[in-house]
Parts: C-alpha cells; structure tokens; sequence
C-alpha cells in the first residue's frame, strides 16, 4: 500500500474522502503486492465514482489518466497517481481473485463494481427483459377502436400524446419522456381511460411517485385531467380512473431499521398496473426493489423528463433507458402504431424508424403546451440542454427586463433578493388563511446549487429571516414560516423533501401543516405537533434537487460565483430553469453560465433495456 495514513494519501491524492481511503485499504490485500500500488488507486476511484453516483468504474476512465491531480495558479498542489494503460488494467484485473460468488469486488465489461450496485443492475437488467417480453392481453382491432374513441379528431400535424398512449398500451414495460408542459400526466390519463377500457374486469392501477410532494403534484394533474374529459370519455370509464397517488416508499410498507420493505419477491405487490412518475429522480437501489416486489403480470408505464438531474443516490435510471434522441421503432412496431392510430403515410415517416437497433418501449413527447417555442423560459431551457451557451447568453442579455418572464439579475443579492422578501415572502405571513399562504408559498422559490457558502440555501435562508425579523420579532418557529423536513418519519407519513406551513390554529397554537390528497384527489391539510417533527430547515430557498417534482410561478435561480463548481452542469440549470412556470430571475455571472453549460452529467453504468 503506498501510504501509512489517510493524511498522507489526503497530501497527494485530491478529492478523496476518508471511507475511500479505508474502503481501499480493507480491500488491497486481493492484490499481489508487485500490482498493490495500482490496485489500491484503483479501489479509491472505485470509492470515488460510487459517491459521485456512478454504478460502475470502467478502465477506460481511468487509464493513461492521472487520478487525485490538482494544481492552482501553475502550482501543484496534489501530484496525484498516474494509471497505466487501459490493456495493462485490464490485464490486472482479469488475474486478481474477484469473480467468486463472494467476493465484494466485481469485474464486468471492462467495468469495476461493488458487488451490491452490480448486483441491483443485473437484477433490474432482468426485470426490464421479463416485462418487454410479456405479450399484449389485447387485440389490435381493440385497440384500435379504443384510440379512436380517444383521440377521434385527425390532424395534418402529428399527435405525439396519442402515438404515446397507442404505443405504451400494448406493452408490458414503457416510457412517456418529455419535458415539462408536453402533457406526460394528460397522456397517462388518457392511457389509463385505454386500459380501463379495454380491461374485461376491474384491475389493481397504482400510482407512485418517489417524493411526497411529486405524489401530490401527480393526484391533482390527473384529477384535473379527468375534470378536463367530463363530456368527452364516458364518465363510468373517467368514474374508474384512480387519482390519489403515493410515494414509492408508502407502497412498499417501509420496515423500521431495516433495508428492505415488507413488499418484495416473497411478499408481491397486488398491482395490474403501475404508473411511476418522475422517475429521474428514482435511484437504482430503490428501482430494482420497486420491480422486485411486482408481480409476473403487472404492466409497468414510466413518467418522466430524461433531461433533468439524475437521482441524488446512486444512478442515472431513467437517463439510461430513455436514450435521446430515440434509437427508433422496430418495423413491427411501426406497423401496429399505424393501424392502431391510423397514420397517414407522411404520418409515418415522421416516426423515428431503426437504424441500429430499436427502443420500441420509448415514446417521446416533442411539443410542449407550457412552453411554446416562444417565451423566453422555453428558448433558455431548449439552448440550456443543448449546450448552447453562447446562444443562450447572447439572448438572455437582448431579452433581460425586470419584472418580464426573463430578468438577468445582479451578482449583487441585496440588489433584488429584498424586494422578493416583501413582494413573496412577507405576504405568507399576513394571509388571512392557511389556503392561502400555501398558495402563496407556491408563487416563488430561491433555488440554489449548493446548501453553503455565500450562494447557498442556508445563506439565503438566513437573511431571509434576519429581514423578516427586522420588520417584526420573530421566534424560531413563527406563524407563516415555511418549513422542509430533512429526513423521512414513517410514523408521521412524512419524508425527505415534503413541504409545510408553521401556521397558528384557531387556539393560538403554532401547528406544522402539510398539505395532503385523499381517495378523491382532494386537497386537505393535516397538522403535526412542532416538537413531534423530525428534522426540518426554513424553504424560502432550496436546493435545485430537491426541487424536482415542484414547480412555481416565479423561480430566481442563483448560481454559484466560482466556475469550477463541481455541482455545476446543463442538467442542474435546466433542472432549476424549468422549475417556472411563467418568470425566472436569473443570478450569474457569465463565465459561470458558459462552464455550467459546457459539463454533460454523465454517469457510468451498463443498465439497458
């Protein structure tokens, strides 16, 4: 081993931790002890990866790289470890003993794994083949006329709502991807209104979505979609449509102090069909045991936006299965979505068709109702995840204006930050009624990349409340102050990332309220003890990430002043960009826009489909 203690390692090897170092150090010995020096930097970047979230490390990253380098201003600060080649890796690691059937280490592909994530993604690679492979209980002719019940007007330009709900109908196992406002919860309806139909008896459908707040916003989409169809789809079909969604967690039965939920391979779901929303944010630990308590018959249809930041824990589900742009349809899948909806021949070609190979369970929607094409917030999103930094920059100058759906803040946070202190913030506090401060805590969010330092949620928090305090004494926990809870109280039916109101009952208590959705899809709110709580932390600002599956009328997102953030990517500003629905107020500086725009998230992984 090259060195005695973790400070020592720490003194030449930048960014590691130390869970890398011991991780390395109990698992070096597998090594001879000519081959020690490579295969412990190989264990620590082994360590590394799985914090950044990767699954897997191939040799491919690391050879001919020298790993822990660092130098500022010219001068080397961490000298680092130089690998060798990608074949002298390879070679080392085909000798080392870490195939048995007990070992903690795999190698696979070319890939290094810890045998848990290696474990999850084969098992979920399975899943995902057993669902493909089911065949499709209904006729063609059924569906048929199902979709022309659905969608009975033709149009010159395509329906990709339609093609979806066609195409995901059939199927044991699919994906509706789209960006925001391209109808991902209108076209599940709508699918869900085809399988109920088309099902000769009642089923089993549940909706799941991984945060409490992503299982709200689902229920009330589809509670006012199916409003939206009275008049339209017979209403004893619309009557069938399940509403209240819940989250991963709640329908898997959390078992205190343990890993595993009560539902899994010996104790399965009772599920015909299983709508999951917002899957970017589903992390591979938590899929593989979300499919591994399903039974052999359920159809799975997955919901979500492929482009935005993977899920905080380990993986990048969604981004793996969803390859943008589509791989293409099959030419047996082809044929059935033409008869099923009637595509004409120009139709058709519009179809994304195989070149290599086919992505049959894909469907993407390509047009967004939200944004058109036109407004400022859709044209920075589009450049956003494209890269397109000069581009974007360029517009977002010509077309800044304070108060417009596009305004280009300061750097300066005194500048703007205390104006949306008493235009958003201070009005929570002076509402009238629970209802409406928690429509007013919708209204706007600060959204951030990183928890600390001058950018930080935790900052902006602080001034938040030291402004309010300036204006009127304020105890810790004060009547009006919005609230986040940190960490998951399966008693409570409270998790990580659910939101609420300190808010004073009609006996002058101070009650933590959170909004909750019952059978029916209708709003209520249930109140919990403060003392009672776990931990929780002001939400005038938040993370973006914890912000998926949110979103509000007016977002201001700060970025970080230093470029080489290593939070920043397209992902995470695309991410926070489309969390507005009609303004976004921009804090950064140009260097860091272009950086941020310049780094692609990817994360390493051998999960198909």
């Amino acid at each position: 081993m090259s060195y005695s203690t973790f400070h020592k390692a720490s003194e030449q090897l930048a960014g590691i931790t130390a869970i890398d170092y011991f991780f390395a150090n109990e698992f070096c010995e597998i090594a001879d002890k000519n081959q020690g020096d490579i295969w412990f930097h190989l264990l620590l970047a082994l360590s590394e990866s799985v914090r950044l979230g990767h699954s897997c490390l191939p040799t491919s990253v690391l050879a001919n790289h020298r790993f822990g380098f660092k130098s500022e201003q010219e001068l080397v600060t961490h000298h680092g470890f130089q690998f060798p080649s990608e074949k002298h890796l390879d070679d080392l690691l085909k000798q080392l003993p870490i195939f048995s059937d007990d070992s903690a280490i795999i190698y696979h592909q070319h890939c290094l794994y810890m045998r848990r994530n290696f474990s999850f993604e084969q098992a979920l690679i399975s899943y995902f083949s057993e669902k493909m492979s089911q065949p499709s209980p209904f006729k063609r002719e059924q569906i048929q006329r199902v979709i022309r019940e659905l969608f009975p007007d033709q149009d010159n330009e395509i329906d990709w709502q339609k093609i979806a709900v066609a195409n995901s109908v059939d199927k044991g196992l699919s994906i509706i991807a789209g960006g925001p406002g391209t109808g991902k919860t209108y076209t599940v309806t709508k699918l869900l209104a085809a399988l109920i139909s088309l099902f000769n008896e009642p089923k089993q459908i549940n909706l799941v979505a991984p945060t409490g707040k992503a299982a709200q916003r689902l229920s009330e989409s589809i509670v006012n979609a199916v409003k939206g169809f009275e008049g339209v789809i017979d209403q004893k079909i619309l009557a069938k449509i399940p509403t209240s969604a819940q989250t991963i967690h709640r329908l898997l039965k959390v078992v205190p102090n343990q890993v595993n939920f009560k539902h899994g391979q010996n104790q399965p779901l009772q599920c015909d069909v299983l709508i999951i929303d917002e899957v970017s944010m589903v992390d591979l630990a938590l899929m593989t045991r979300l499919f591994r308590a399903l039974p052999d018959h359920c159809q799975v249809i997955m919901l979500g936006d492929a482009d935005q930041l993977p899920s905080v824990a380990l993986g990048s589900v969604l981004a793996d299965i969803a390859i943008r742009p589509h791989l293409g349809y099959s030419k047996e899948n082809l044929s059935y979505l033409k008869d099923v909806c009637q595509l004409s021949v120009a139709h058709t070609k519009v179809l994304p068709s195989m070149k290599k190979q086919s992505a049959d369970h894909l469907s993407l929607l390509l047009k967004s109702r939200r944004f058109d094409g036109e407004g400022a917030i859709g044209k920075i999103a589009t450049a956003t995840i494209n890269g397109e930094g000069e581009k974007s920059w360029q517009y977002i100058n010509q077309n800044s204006c304070q108060g417009s759906d596009l305004y280009l803040a300061p750097a300066n946070l005194s500048s703007w930050l205390p104006g949306y202190i008493q235009e958003y913030f201070l009005p929570i506090q002076q509402s009238e009624t629970l209802i409406e401060a928690f429509q007013r805590l919708g209204q706007f969010r600060v959204l951030c990349a990183t928890r600390v330092g001058s950018e930080g949620v935790e900052q902006i928090n602080e001034q938040v409340i030291t402004q309010l305090k300036g204006m009127q004494f304020i105890e810790k926990l004060y009547h009006g102050l919005p609230i986040m809870v940190n960490e998951n109280h399966y008693g409570l039916n409270l998790y990580n990332g659910d939101i609420g109101l300190i808010w004073q009952n009609e006996h002058g208590q101070l009650m933590a309220y959170f909004e909750s959705t019952d059978e029916q899809g209708n709003i209520g709110f249930r109140a919990v003890i403060p003392t009672r709580l776990p931990s929780i932390e002001p939400v005038y600002a938040m993370t973006i990430h914890k912000t998926q599956g949110s979103e509000f009328n007016h977002v201001a997102l700060l970025l970080p002043s230093q470029a080489d953030n290593n939070l920043l990517s397209r992902e995470l500003i695309y991410t926070g960009i489309t969390r507005a629905k009609q303004q976004l107020t921009l804090s950064c500086l140009e260097n860091v826009w272009h950086s941020g725009l310049e780094t692609k998230v990817k994360r390493h992984s051998n999960l198909t489909i």
